[in-house]
């Protein structure tokens, strides 16, 4: 039992997951345009909240780099 996220990007996911890794978010690509977050289930709110701003951020550059 956990939890498993997919999101879909129009391009290859690779500079996305350097992009967070680089903020301190691991997440990984599969089927070259989804990542996939694997949050563990005692993840606190304040982490989500954490994640969702790396993530945020993340975004944001990725699209500008697009």
């Amino acid at each position: 039992i956990g939890l498993l996220l997919g999101m879909e990007l129009d391009r290859p996911g690779q500079e996305m997951v350097a992009l967070c890794q680089d903020r301190g978010l691991l997440i990984n690509c599969t089927a070259e345009r989804v990542i996939r977050f694997m949050p563990p289930l005692i993840t606190t709110r304040e982490e989500v909240d954490e994640a969702v701003g790396i993530l945020d951020e993340a975004l944001r550059v990725f699209q500008e780099r697009g």
